[in-house]
């Protein structure tokens, strides 16, 4: 499937969501001093969020499988709705922790989702074009965090 196929709606606002990564990533290498570090702060607090909605999706693919007449009452499995919530700790615990390390956890965050949601397009609990959009917006994000990382560690 190629991006042109997407959801209109879905691709607009995904590719805008990049767009505090990529100012964030500007903004670290080249604000000064002391101003960086609050736009590395920024940046890391929006990928915490950004971690949050990637599991609150899961969370809502599975809600929108119940409440309904012959639905899948199978949906809300503690191991799926358990999942849903994993990308929000992940993100929290990454913001409280100093930057590298931080940063590190985000990246690996972000890979790691972005294969839960392959996994859950295999399974159907996801439509196929999810995963049209989550890879060139994953790679974006490890891109820009990544860009992040190298700055702090120079």
């Amino acid at each position: 499937m190629t991006l042109a196929q997407l959801p209109r709606p879905a691709l607009v606002l995904g590719f805008a969501g990049l767009l505090p990564f990529v100012a964030g990533s500007l903004a670290v290498w080249f604000l000064p001093m002391g101003w960086n570090d609050y736009a590395l702060f920024i940046q890391m607090a929006y990928a915490a969020v950004i971690l949050s909605f990637l599991g609150a999706i899961h969370w809502g693919l599975a809600l929108a499988g119940t409440g309904t007449e012959g639905s899948d009452r199978d949906a809300l499995t503690w191991k799926r709705l358990g999942w849903s919530v994993v990308p929000a700790l992940l993100g929290w615990f990454a913001l409280v922790m100093t930057p590298v390390p931080g940063l590190i956890l985000m990246i690996l965050s972000f890979f790691g989702i972005l294969q839960g949601d392959v996994l859950a397009v295999r399974r159907g609990q996801a439509p196929v074009w999810y995963i049209a959009l989550r890879r060139p917006l994953t790679a974006a994000v490890i891109l820009c965090l990544g860009l992040s990382l190298i700055r702090v560690l120079l």
